[in-house]
């Protein structure tokens, strides 16, 4: 363990390089506050979330994105695949940081965790699907991404962006 010397913002106060979590040490900067030592940088997300028109000839089609556990993102293919785009979590833990989605027209009609802020420690999937031919399903919103289950602080908003999956019957 290093210990090193870090500025509070009133005092000088122990601070350590290196932790080790029970089976290996891990370079994560933590500060003592006086009784433990806790994290000097909370999580940090960029997630993409840049939406998806999908168009699929005579068959299902699908739209949207997951967040996994593991820090990836996917999103999906016109016929229900999925595919990487990104590392939402670019630092910290995936259970210091929540997602909340925000509908502004349209709706998740296929995989949908709900309203409210969701722990990022379990997948959270978002998808829209048009399952009659013909038909378009689609959702307009964007994400929020927490460092608490209430309060706390906006880690990240993403742009608003549109998902839409669309049936092609080509007629």
């Amino acid at each position: 363990m290093a210990v090193l010397k870090v500025y509070s913002g009133s005092s000088w106060v122990d601070a350590i390089a290196k932790t080790y979590n029970g089976s290996a040490w891990e370079n994560q900067m933590k500060f003592h506050d006086g009784s433990s030592f806790v994290p000097l940088y909370g999580p940090m997300t960029s997630a993409a979330a840049d939406g998806d028109v999908n168009v699929r000839e005579l068959a299902i089609c699908f739209a949207g994105v997951d967040f996994l556990a593991d820090g990836l993102e996917y999103e999906y293919t016109p016929s229900g695949g999925t595919t990487f785009v990104n590392r939402w979590l670019d630092r910290g833990a995936n259970s210091d940081v929540w997602v909340e989605r925000v509908v502004t027209a349209g709706s998740w009609n296929s995989r949908d965790p709900g309203s409210g802020r969701h722990l990022l420690s379990s997948d959270r999937k978002f998808r829209c699907k048009a399952d009659v031919s013909g038909t378009t399903f689609t959702v307009t919103g964007y994400f929020k991404f927490w460092d608490a289950a209430s309060g706390g602080n906006l880690l990240q908003q993403t742009a608003s962006v549109v998902y839409s999956a669309f049936w092609d019957d080509l007629s």
